[in-house]
């Protein structure tokens, strides 16, 4: 008897009706022998309303508070999924994340895992009972409920494939699989077969919605395959693993964007070897993500920082630097927003030079401005203009020949 973790996104279990269309993957895995866990998201857009009702309230809602609101999401699903297996003769138990043990740092909206109780499913899986846990969620140490940041079902599913010991962990979702990029923004992107850890991970951290960045980190370092598909239909969806042979490797597999990015500068720092460490402890110490960072050395006195940021995290951000500013020593702060973040992302990259020089001659014949730039040895990241995303996107698809089919060695 093996273990299949299942994971179901917000619009596989959108209405009631899919909730029975989810009952009958569950079923069909229990009735081949495996003990199963679910993991489920809120129901379709149930998240998003709980924010909003949220902002009708007050303007910056109490982090913590947040939490045990949107919490909530996941709980009405677990509940329904139960009640429907049930009804079905499918033995069921639905665990909140923390019932089922799942314990995080002391961060709220974004926490990390820290740790599984694997004794608190164990006894029902023996039971032959299919256990039905909410993602996205957690409690710390002291009882608090915490929640893991968009996307954090994902983590939440792989996380406990990982503590179970699963060799695999499939995660349901509203596309077919990993695609090139968005086929929203590009009509020719085409579905991969197969991708790395390494590059999916990149294309996660970099926007790519399919999958959480953190669930690709959990999936890589505990060597659980991961298997993104459709809850539609049954067509074959996209393994992500720790090496895929491709008889005609691309130097470029994907591209990923993000939107609602801010790049914010300051001027007239004191040039001196701790300003920079001084800057970013202050923001972590507010759980401030920084993205993209360049640093220009003025003279042998002054510096000035620039770094990215998602937007809704700049009244944060302004907070920290403007209460320390004296000590931090800045003498200007300027912020620019509506901007975009375009990446391009292949393992192939590494050996062969001249692909980022690609990348900027394609933008430049579009007049597209690049306005901050990131490598490492397998993507590049540059910062552009939110208006000119699209024309970006179907540019550097079309220079990089993504449309067409690779050949994967069996």
């Amino acid at each position: 008897m093996s273990l299949k973790v299942m994971k179901f996104g917000g619009t596989s279990v959108a209405t009631t009706e899919r909730l029975q269309k989810v009952a009958d993957r569950i079923i069909k895995a229990k009735e081949a022998g495996d003990q199963v866990i679910v993991v489920v998201s809120a129901m379709g857009k149930t998240t998003d309303s709980l924010v909003s009702m949220a902002r009708k309230v007050s303007d910056r809602p109490s982090k913590r508070e947040m939490d045990v609101l949107l919490s909530t999401g996941e709980q009405v699903t677990i509940a329904l999924l139960s009640m429907v297996l049930i009804e079905r003769g499918c033995p069921a138990v639905s665990y909140t994340g923390w019932q089922a043990g799942i314990k995080t740092e002391a961060v709220h909206q974004y926490a990390r895992i820290g740790s599984i109780d694997t004794s608190l499913l164990r006894p029902e899986l023996k039971k032959g009972n299919v256990v039905v846990v909410a993602g996205f969620q957690g409690v710390t140490e002291d009882g608090e409920i915490t929640t893991l940041g968009r996307g954090g079902s994902d983590t939440s599913a792989v996380a406990l494939a990982a503590a179970f010991g699963a060799e695999t962990c499939e995660i349901y979702t509203d596309v077919t699989g990993v695609f090139t990029t968005d086929p929203r923004y590009v009509t020719r992107a085409r579905k991969l077969k197969e991708i790395s850890y390494d590059e999916m991970l990149e294309l996660a951290y970099l926007g790519a919605g399919v999958l959480n960045p953190r669930a690709v980190e959990y999936a890589k370092n505990s060597r659980i395959k991961l298997v993104v598909r459709s809850s539609f239909s049954e067509e074959k969806g996209t393994v992500i693993k720790e090496e895929v042979s491709m008889e005609n490797p691309r130097s470029v597999r994907g591209l990923a964007f993000e939107k609602n990015v801010t790049k914010v500068t300051l001027l007239g720092l004191p040039n001196n070897v701790a300003t920079v460490s001084h800057v970013f402890d202050a923001l972590a110490d507010k759980s401030v993500n920084v993205d993209i960072i360049v640093q220009n050395v003025l003279d042998e006195e002054q510096t000035s920082l620039s770094f990215t940021i998602d937007h809704e995290l700049l009244d944060d951000t302004l907070d920290v630097l403007h209460a320390r500013k004296k000590e931090l020593g800045f003498q200007n702060l300027i912020f620019e927003s509506e901007l975009a973040k375009v990446s391009i992302v292949g393992s192939g990259m590494a050996s062969n030079p001249g692909v980022a020089a690609q990348m900027f001659h394609a933008l430049a014949r579009k007049n597209i401005k690049v306005k901050m730039i990131s490598t490492s040895e397998i993507k590049v990241s540059t910062i552009i203009d939110e208006e000119k995303l699209l024309e970006a996107l179907n540019t550097l698809h079309e220079v990089f020949r993504l449309a067409e089919e690779e050949s994967i060695s069996l």
